[in-house]
């Protein structure tokens, strides 16, 4: 799992810094992050990988969950 956040704190390294983990569940994992542009925290949750590989992310979208 340490991997994983790894790729994701790559993959936004322009637009946050993530700092930990707040909680996670079955669809989700919801990191604490720094908001480099608007110098402000947020929340970020991410979808978990085999649900964004069986297409759950449109659905997510949908139910309020929001995107990046």
């Amino acid at each position: 799992m340490a991997d994983l956040l790894e790729q994701l704190k790559a993959a936004l390294v322009d637009r946050y810094t993530i700092e930990r983990e707040l909680g996670s569940g079955g669809m989700a994992t919801v990191y604490l992050a720094e908001d480099l542009k608007h110098h402000r925290k947020v929340a970020l949750k991410v979808l978990r990988p085999e649900l964004a590989a069986a297409g759950c992310a449109d659905r997510c979208l949908f139910a309020g969950c929001g995107a990046v």
